[in-house]
């Protein structure tokens, strides 16, 4: 059962509060809005995960969808303000149109049958790679909307040089992204007090503690991981040990010093001049650690720790017990250990060999204050979140990979006959030639033609030629049985109503057949910023919903093509007057004529990010759409044992 009438009215309400409250912080040329914290420190922003977070909305349909456009963001790190936008532009234009109770059905078909296809067969050839050498033009934009141009900037080179040192092999960096993203907490020191120019990024990690113990060395050193006291116990755990004179205490005191310095020595023999620990240790193990020259850095986290095993590869030291000769060799290569001081805060700067793709290396995170330290520190880790996706694909979905494999093991290979009907076929394009002779075109109907079809490639059909060797392809649809040509024969020709997408004359049959490949979104694909790939995505899904029988799916496909535009509206609304009016309109009139669209030089922004948008909003619109009630619940749920007896029957 989907939402009624005035179920669909309020949640159209509640979206558009939601976008009204956050639509003025959108783009780069939007504004910030000033957070009060309940410890009275205000906080300007223009971060929409924190706008969505302190509106503390109450409405339960509200907090579903700030949840849900939190949860894309921390997905995708980009999107929370442009989520909720395109959310109330989708609920109020189904609002409008009326749709019919299988709302869900229909925004599933929709998804498989026009947007997959608007994806693969339109948005991909207006796709390009990203550039190889510099990720600033696509984390200068990215930052923008959530940052002054100042600071943008600056932070910009900051994360470009911290990626390019982390990562100097562009095949790791899929991984050093991903380690960046989780570890970006450890991997940087905020320093208040100072200005954002005298941040930077220095080799090795910072540790947010001072040495217990410091002995100066040169060179390479051993370093060992501790997750427990190294003070010898005099029982083992749960065991009562009873002392009955002051002389049987002394001496217990002697023997734990005795084997503390060995355990000390001990190391010192394996060559370990550092102690990397998680707890306190006792003033014994730091005076024998002084004593043989073992520096000591205690009291680390947990996340420290866990990001020094995963550099190194090593585990946590575990004392032997009464065997403390036995070899160490779970320890980690320290290139260099020593003080640093950040201002008044003492610190430690150690370089680490790594074992894995990561080249260790932190930042030095410089602000005014703690709270402007927040905030950059946030965007950039979500900067790097939003890196990891320019390395992803966007594929096709099950159902229609489902429909074509079925298709392909009903028929593999389909022989069709010439007949006077074929002769009918209107062809649309034809590569590498721009015309075509009568004998040509009769030769075409009068050959046998064999229809290959690929779950795994695409729906084309190839026409065997006896007489001439200019390749033909067609495309099928896979909606009807009419089939939809895409050969160019010529000025001559009319053109068929199944129009699909325009095709450059210098387009090679290769790099058509290729759009239609299971990939929707290669991976690295990225378009400019400004609104191009929402104006590009609505003028195919109009172009193929004219394809589409059902006429819920035509209806959809209409809403949901002119949601896609309340997002370049809210940019361009601060921008000169009717300033997305003429953009729009240049666009379209390109698109129409085949023309590529003039490019910006604002940035770049990533496809995959942009498209998960559109699907995550969707996904959104049909969960709210099928909620039937709402329980406030004022008290845990008690469980309830399901108890059959002999009674029941």
């Amino acid at each position: 059962m989907a939402a009624a009438g005035p179920e669909r009215l309020r949640l159209w309400q509640e979206a558009a509060a939601l976008a009204g409250a956050v639509r003025g912080a959108l783009g780069p040329r939007g504004g910030r809005a000033l957070l009060l914290r309940p410890t009275g420190e205000a906080m300007p922003t223009r971060d929409g995960r924190r706008l969505l977070e302190a509106l503390s909305v109450e409405a339960p349909a509200a907090r579903v969808m700030a949840a849900r456009a939190c949860s894309h963001r921390a997905a995708t790190g980009d999107g929370a303000k442009s989520f909720v936008v395109l959310l109330a532009a989708v609920l109020g234009g189904l609002r409008a149109a009326g749709c019919g109770a299988e709302l869900r059905r229909v925004l599933r078909d929709f998804e498989t049958q026009v947007l997959e296809r608007a994806a693969a067969r339109g948005l991909r050839r207006h796709l390009r790679p990203a550039p190889p050498g510099s990720l600033e033009p696509l984390l200068e934009p990215y930052l923008a909307g959530r940052l002054g141009p100042g600071e943008r900037r600056r932070l910009a080179r900051l994360c470009a040089e911290m990626c390019w040192r982390c990562a100097p092999a562009s095949a790791a960096r899929p991984q050093v992204l991903r380690l960046l993203g989780r570890r970006f907490a450890e991997l940087h020191a905020a320093v208040p007090g100072l200005p954002l120019a005298s941040s930077r990024v220095l080799p090795g990690i910072v540790l947010r503690r001072d040495f217990a113990a410091y002995c100066p060395t040169d060179g390479e050193l051993r370093a060992l991981l501790v997750t427990e006291p190294l003070r010898p116990a005099l029982t083992a755990p749960g065991v009562e040990f009873v002392v009955d004179s002051e002389g049987q205490y002394q001496a217990c005191l002697r023997w734990i010093a005795k084997r503390t310095e060995a355990l000390m020595k001990h190391l010192q023999s394996n060559n370990v001049k550092l102690l990397l620990s998680s707890v306190k240790q006792e003033d014994a193990v730091i005076y024998y650690a002084k004593l043989y020259g073992v520096s000591v850095v205690e009291c680390l986290s947990s996340e420290e720790m866990a990001l020094i095993s995963e550099i190194t590869g090593v585990s946590p030291y575990v004392p032997f017990g009464d065997n403390t000769d036995r070899e160490i060799t779970e320890t980690a290569v320290v290139t260099f250990c020593q003080p640093l001081l950040l201002v008044s805060k003492r610190c430690v700067h150690i370089g680490l060999a790594s074992v894995c793709a990561f080249q260790p290396h932190c930042l030095i995170l410089c602000g005014p204050v703690d709270g402007v330290n927040e905030q950059h520190a946030a965007a950039l880790q979500e900067a790097f979140t939003m890196l990891q996706q320019l390395f992803k694909t966007v594929d096709q979905r099950g159902e229609w990979k489902a429909e074509r494999e079925s298709r392909s093991k009903a028929s593999d290979v389909y022989t069709w006959h010439s007949s006077a009907t074929q002769k009918q076929l209107v062809i649309e394009n034809i590569c590498n030639a721009n015309q075509v002779s009568e004998c040509q075109l009769n030769a075409l109907s009068d050959t046998t033609e064999r229809k290959i079809f690929d779950p795994d490639k695409s729906d084309l059909l190839v026409l065997n030629q006896k007489n001439h060797s200019t390749p033909v392809l067609v495309a099928h649809n896979t909606d009807t049985v009419t089939v939809c040509e895409c050969l160019d024969v010529g000025k001559g020709l009319k053109k068929t109503c199944c129009h699909i997408v325009p095709f450059k004359q210098e387009e090679s049959c290769a790099g058509i057949a290729q759009d239609y490949s299971n990939c929707l979104i290669e991976a690295g694909s990225v378009l400019p910023v400004g609104g191009y790939f929402e104006i590009l995505l609505h003028y195919y899904i109009q172009d193929y919903a004219k394809q589409c029988q059902q006429s819920e799916v035509t209806i959809v496909s209409n809403v949901v093509a002119d949601a896609l535009l309340s997002i370049p509206k809210a940019l361009y609304q601060t921008a000169e007057r009717n300033g997305f009016t003429k953009f729009y309109l240049e666009a379209i009139n390109l698109l129409q004529k085949s023309q590529p669209l003039p490019v910006n030089d604002e940035g770049l922004e990533s496809v995959y990010c942009k498209y998960h948008l559109v699907i995550s909003v969707l996904h959104c619109v049909t969960e709210l759409l099928s909620i039937d009630l709402v329980i406030g619940i004022r008290r845990p749920l008690q469980k309830i044992e399901d108890r059959d007896s002999e009674d029941d029957t």
